[in-house]
């Protein structure tokens, strides 16, 4: 069989599942650059996929499109690895989940996590809406799971790839330990498939959310009910002989409690030590430059020259430091979307600090696909408040995997020169003699 070409860009979930299914079938596909916004609208691409959406399966008899039937199509390439069940009811089996997730998962979590990356304005109704929403999908799973190792059969399917595919993000960025330890038998089922071998090879190592990021104007989510927690009609209490006694000896224990519970009240949340000291610089240590100036001009210029010339206009080197960043374990980047996600979970987990720092997390060499075999290389180049890297250390832990390299010269036009290219390039385009292909920018 000649190898198939999938259309997709880096991270999206939709393509998990299709990878994950090639993987059981030990089926070759070819992830060729591409590009959305200008690949795919294309005459060329269009007359493939007729609404220009991706992923999109070419293969030597046509092409398929939804993301749905391509998984489909790759899952029933082998009959004896099963996935799609091991008898005629079964697939039906299989179907019915993926048409559930499609309906009642996704649509609720992307539009929970969209805001978060940036895809999609925040909304505050349309946020709240999708947090009891994704509980109530998550619901359902937890009782069907109660006393089941997979949702078909014995064994991993197209129904549990394509579910917890759609679940990977979610977990990841915005459903917290709170709301997950609101279903556990979820959370058993998801972590045995994310840690099978074929999961791993396409989604890496899956790690869970410390707590819910949150997207700009937003607030973080209260831990779902459990069942025992919800519905139901609260009981009268019957008043008999003693009632009134009763009712005094509650209210002298209410007044006893009352000084306890104001003092619990009066005790806030503490705030990191790291956002602490970067809300004491802005105050006592008043800088001429403007975070949320610069991020306007850098999303609002009309062409990054003239953006980056009103950067270093209002750049004020004593309030703010840039730093160059270096991965540490480039030699692990086999795969293009892999590396991208390591990219998208490093800015992810900045977002503490969101209000103090700007940058850029960018992939460059060659890739999987390239004659010589993968050479991709992670870095970046940020703007933080103040003069030491440490709140990015603090903040986010993946920090601790890269070097960081303060640059002190930024008069000489070279470095100015670097830095625009870190902040600027696009892919295809070069960054230290080396191709781009990937860059994402944390504002």
């Amino acid at each position: 069989m000649s190898t198939m070409k999938l259309y997709t860009y880096p991270g999206n979930f939709r393509a998990f599942k299709i990878l994950i299914a090639a993987e059981y079938n030990g089926t070759d596909i070819e992830i060729p650059d591409f590009k959305m916004g200008t690949d795919n609208v294309t005459p060329e691409f269009l007359a493939k996929s007729p609404m220009g959406k991706v992923p999109l399966l070419e293969t030597s008899q046509g092409c398929i499109f939804e993301s749905n039937a391509i998984a489909r199509y790759v899952a029933q390439l082998r009959r004896d690895t099963e996935l799609m069940g091991t008898s005629f009811f079964e697939a039906g089996q299989v179907d019915s989940w993926i048409d559930w997730c499609t309906h009642e998962l996704e649509l609720p979590a992307t539009m929970w996590f969209y805001p978060v990356l940036g895809y999609m304005p925040y909304n505050a109704m349309a946020t709240e809406k999708a947090r009891g929403d994704l509980a109530k999908a998550l619901g359902v799973l937890e009782a069907y799971l109660l006393d089941k190792t997979y949702l078909v059969g014995e064994k991993v399917t197209l129904a549990d790839i394509h579910v917890a595919s759609a679940l990977i993000y979610p977990f990841k960025l915005v459903c917290g330990p709170a709301y997950r330890n609101a279903f556990p038998c979820v959370m058993r089922w998801f972590n045995t498939c994310v840690n099978q071998p074929e999961f791993i090879a396409v989604c890496g190592t899956v790690v869970l959310a410390e707590t819910e990021l949150v997207a700009q104007g937003g607030s973080a989510a209260a831990a779902p009910a459990s069942g025992a927690q919800t519905g139901g009609k609260k009981k009268k209490e019957k008043k008999g002989k003693g009632g009134g006694d009763q009712a005094k000896q509650q209210k002298k224990k209410e007044k006893k409690a009352a000084p306890k519970q104001q003092e619990e009240k009066k005790e806030k949340p503490k705030k990191p030590a790291h956002i602490v000291a970067l809300e004491t610089l802005d105050k006592k240590s008043r800088s001429s430059m403007s975070m949320d100036g610069w991020k306007r001009e850098y999303s609002n210029c009309a062409t990054y020259d003239e953006g980056m010339d009103a950067f270093w206009a209002m750049f004020d080197s004593e309030g703010f430091s840039l730093w160059e960043q270096e991965y540490q374990y480039n030699s692990d980047n086999t795969k293009l979307f892999m590396t991208s996600n390591l990219c998208s979970g490093f800015l992810q987990r900045t977002g503490e600090i969101r209000k103090w720092a700007f940058g850029t997390c960018v992939i460059t060499g060659n890739d999987e696909n390239s004659e010589g075999g993968p050479d991709m290389n992670v870095s970046g180049m940020w703007l933080i408040r103040g003069q030491e890297i440490t709140p990015m250390l603090e903040a986010n832990p993946d920090a601790e995997y890269h070097t960081w390299t303060k640059i002190d010269n930024t008069s000489d036009p070279e470095v100015r020169q670097r830095v625009k290219e870190y902040w600027t390039r696009d892919c295809g385009e070069q960054i230290k003699g080396r191709t781009v292909l990937d860059s994402k920018v944390f504002k």
